[in-house]
């Protein structure tokens, strides 16, 4: 009798031991879609983040476009203006260079 109690309890731990083999597996193949999902998303966040940016300088740029009056003197001040704030970027960018 006892031998055949020991048999049981090694077939029950046997079956346990099975059941949690597919259990972890199961739960490895989860772990590597979960994974998968993350890397997708986290792509997909940095591809939105850029979008963003994209639309936060379009955005700005649309309205200090339509903030400049259609007078011609006033645009010509804007070009010099523009005109020499390049020429102290590149002035600053010779400096750095140098």
């Amino acid at each position: 009798m006892p031998s055949m109690e020991l048999k049981d309890r090694i077939e029950s731990l046997s079956l346990k031991v099975v059941t949690l083999r597919k259990r972890y597996l199961a739960l490895l193949a989860e772990r590597k879609e979960l994974k998968r999902t993350v890397e997708r998303q986290e792509l997909e966040i940095a591809q939105l983040e850029k979008e963003l940016n994209q639309l936060k300088i379009d955005n700005e740029f649309m309205r200090v476009s339509h903030s400049i009056p259609n007078n011609p003197k006033v645009v010509a001040l804007y070009k010099k203006q523009v005109a020499k704030m390049v020429r102290d970027i590149d002035r600053c960018i010779k400096q750095l260079n140098a």
